[in-house]
Formats: structure tokens, C-alpha cells, sequence
């Protein structure tokens, strides 16, 4: 097992994808036509016309979505043109794209997400936080690249299943959909000694109460110093608060990440494509690994812990005034009402898209 770094994991898939013998499988959430995603979709399309048998699962957030933007908005309309023809290309190939949770009419599945990242070539695989994209290349994330037979069978399996629209979910050391919340609280609820939480996106009051109870004395949230999605930035005061007074230590990285990860107790590892947050966990479909290897988690450490600091926040008026309370009515409202409807809807949302 090892870890890597996106620059690390780029150059490694790149090597694999130009030397792969029987089977690629690919499963994202976005895939845009940029410089990254057109390199990666060249290797692909080579792959096939070799005759090895390459698979893409990418979810429909990508056909309406590219560079975090809508496909309407004009500084990424020749982006998005891009895309959809780049999947066209890769079909034409021989590559088998098959599009993931369509959003449905006036957009109502739209918070119910694929929301999956697992590549697998011949007998290796990666499992992590790392799209297919220009920025997604360039924010600080990491893969961890396994050749365990278990675990790169577990990935072709839920593969398949994901890609004859089967939403069962698993629970080995590879754990999928809603098997993830449980595991992620048992491991909160079990430490003695430290947990450390990290996620750009792990923002609701139902995780602040989990990490408020849980009774290792050391306990520290590592999030984005300012989220990439606007509407999260008017509840990050108000969480920040609640862990504060919780006994939570906030801390960040000198840049935008986009790492998910949960260290307990220095021997609990978990890791993958969950936000780990209650969206994350009800209304997405996510897969995650459990590590318990004690030289991994060590080396883990000394890389992903080494250069976070603490986290700057902001304590003028407008913060601890009306900008508090508003962040306090959005983040319950976000909470109990759209995800509680979110929750409700998610079952009902197709599987697999007609494209």
C-alpha cells in the first residue's frame, strides 16, 4: 500500500495507462475536456484501441458542470463543449462511459451524487479524493495506490455493481454508501486518545455534536481556510465556533485541499471519496477504505500532518453579530431541512443516465 500525492499519483496512472494489459476502470465524479482531462482521455482512448478492455463511470455532475462552474456560464461554455464531445471521442474509441445519478427534472436529485473515485489497471488499483480535471490535479489531495488482491477485487466488484446501477452497499475493509457513517462514528465514539478529522466540506452541526461527545481528550478538525463553495462560507463562523467550544482544534493547510481523511487514536485510518459529512453519508453514493497497517498510518502522519497550522479566524462584529446568527439559521436550516428532504428523495433517484 502507498500513499500519493497528486503529482505522484498523476505520473503513476499516466505509466499505467500506457502499459495496461486487460482492464482499466475508472470512476469519477468529474472528467472536464481541459489539459488534464483530454490527456487522460488520449491515454484511455489508446488503451481500448490496444483492445484492453477500458470502463468509465463518471457522474452526470460532469455533462452540467466543469471547473466547479454551470456549462452555461460563458467562461466555460468552449470547456464544456469540449466535454461532452471528449466523451463522444472515448466511445468512438471502444471505451464503455456510462453516466452516473441524472439529475432529474427541475434538478430534483440533485444533491444525490456518485460521488466515487476508484481507478483500477490490471491488478493494482487507487482509491482517494482525486478527479479528473486541471484543478482537481492541482489542490492538495492524495490516492492510495494498493496491490491487495481483497481490496482490488472489493473496487471491481462495486465497479460492476455500480455500473449495472446496483446501489447495495458493502462493508469489508472496503466500506461503500451507507455502510461509511457507521464505521466513521464507531471509530469517533471508540478513540481514547486523538482523533483528527480533515475535509474541506465535513460542515454541519450534526458532526460538531459527534466530535463534541466523543471522548478522546485530543481532537482537531482540519478544513479549507475559505470553502470553495460560496454558500458553505456563511455557516464556516458558526461550525468553527461550536468546535471551538467543543475542545476542537482548528487547523488548515497553507493551501486549498481537498483531502478527506479520519485518524484515530494513531491506528484507525480511514479514508476515500466521503466528504464525511451527514450529505456525504445519506445522500451521496461514496466509497471509503479502512486502514489499520501501523507503518502506513505512520507514514501517513509524518506526510499529511506535517505542514497544517492553525486555522485564522475571523473575530470581527459582523461575525460575532447578525453574520452569526445568519450562519447559525443556514447551517440548521442546511442540516435538518435540505438534507432531511435530500435524505427522503435520494432512494427514489435513477442510478444510471440514458446518455
Amino acid at each position: 500500500m502507498q500513499l500519493l500525492t497528486n503529482r505522484e499519483f498523476i505520473e503513476d496512472l499516466h505509466r499505467a495507462l500506457a502499459s495496461a494489459e486487460r482492464r482499466v476502470l475508472i470512476q469519477v465524479m468529474t472528467f472536464d475536456g481541459d489539459a488534464s482531462g483530454l490527456a487522460v482521455a488520449d491515454l484511455l482512448a489508446g488503451t481500448a484501441r490496444r483492445g484492453v478492455d477500458v470502463r468509465l463511470l463518471v457522474d452526470c455532475f460532469a455533462l452540467r458542470y466543469v471547473s466547479d462552474r454551470k456549462d452555461t456560464d460563458p467562461s466555460v461554455r468552449d470547456e464544456a463543449a469540449e466535454t461532452k464531445a471528449m466523451f463522444d471521442r472515448l466511445r468512438a474509441a471502444g471505451v464503455a462511459v456510462t453516466f452516473t445519478q441524472p439529475f432529474g427534472p427541475v434538478k430534483f436529485f440533485g444533491l444525490s451524487r456518485n460521488h466515487k473515485k476508484l481507478y483500477v489497471v490490471d491488478d493494482h488499483a487507487y482509491l482517494g479524493g482525486i478527479n479528473i480535471s486541471d484543478h482537481n490535479f492541482a489542490w492538495r489531495d492524495f490516492m492510495i495506490r494498493t496491490t491487495d488482491p481483497a481490496i482490488v477485487d472489493a473496487l471491481i466488484q462495486d465497479f460492476a455493481r455500480t455500473e449495472r446501477g446496483d446501489r447495495r452497499s458493502v462493508n469489508t475493509t472496503v466500506l461503500t454508501n451507507r455502510e461509511i457513517e457507521p464505521a466513521f462514528t464507531e471509530i469517533i465514539n471508540g478513540a481514547n486518545r486523538s482523533v483528527v478529522l480533515a475535509s474541506p466540506y465535513s460542515l454541519d452541526v450534526g458532526i460538531v455534536k459527534l466530535l463534541g461527545q466523543a471522548r478522546a481528550p485530543a481532537k482537531a478538525v482540519i478544513t479549507a481556510q475559505q470553502n470553495n463553495y460560496r454558500w458553505l462560507r456563511l455557516v464556516e463562523p458558526y461550525i468553527w465556533s461550536r468546535l471551538a467550544r467543543a475542545g476542537v482544534e482548528l487547523r488548515t493547510y497553507p493551501d486549498f485541499f481537498h483531502a478527506r481523511f479520519l485518524l484515530a487514536d494513531d491506528d484507525k485510518l480511514l479514508v476515500g471519496s466521503s466528504n464525511f459529512s451527514r450529505h456525504s453519508f445519506r445522500c451521496n453514493q461514496e466509497i471509503c477504505l479502512l486502514i489499520t497497517d501501523a507503518e502506513f498510518i505512520d507514514g501517513f502522519k509524518a506526510r499529511m500532518l506535517a505542514d497544517t497550522g492553525p486555522l485564522e479566524v475571523d473575530q470581527s462584529a459582523h461575525q460575532r453579530g447578525a453574520g452569526a446568527v445568519w450562519g447559525r439559521v443556514v447551517a440548521h436550516f442546511y442540516f435538518y431541512v435540505v438534507i432531511g428532504a435530500a435524505k427522503l428523495v435520494a432512494p427514489l433517484s435513477p442510478a444510471l443516465a440514458r446518455r
